[in-house]
């Protein structure tokens, strides 16, 4: 259970606008093998709100982890990390997303859907699955640092 008492889901994904038949198929498999993430908010038309509720999401700790799948990653990222707590990484490929979530403890993985094949989107999907999202101690304190002086 999460801090509001609802059982929390480990995991989730969000997906701007309808998701591409390869990334279905992933999904399916998911399921099919015993994973439970949470389909988080759908975008309708205003994608920073979209992001901005996905990230809020995640802040509150309705899950721990997320990929979001969308068109524009520089944009999301942006939104999504100036929610407290959220560490928004774009992400191109499975090797990459892999250091963001090891290295950086990354919480939300973004993508651009666009050309991502059936292989990428359930290595990207399995990865936020089993990867822990501790932020390092090191880059915490930094983090944290640089919280107090926010350039807005």
């Amino acid at each position: 259970m999460n801090g509001n008492g609802r059982l929390k889901a480990e995991w989730g994904y969000a997906i701007e606008g309808n998701p591409s038949l390869m990334l279905e198929i992933a999904l399916r498999s998911l399921l099919h093998r015993g994973a439970e993430p949470r389909k988080l908010s759908e975008c309708h038309g205003e994608s920073c709100s979209w992001v901005r509720d996905v990230a809020t999401c995640l802040a509150n700790g309705d899950c721990r982890a997320a990929v979001l799948f969308c068109a524009d990653v520089g944009l999301a990222c942006c939104v999504a990390n100036k929610v407290a707590g959220i560490r928004a990484v774009a992400v191109e490929g499975v090797n990459q997303a892999a250091r963001a979530l090891r290295n950086l403890g990354a919480n939300l993985l973004v993508v651009e859907m666009a050309g991502r094949t059936y292989y990428e989107c359930r290595q990207l999907l399995r990865l936020c699955q089993e990867q822990p999202s501790a932020c390092p101690p090191r880059l915490a304190c930094v983090l944290q640092e640089l919280d107090g002086h926010a350039h807005r």
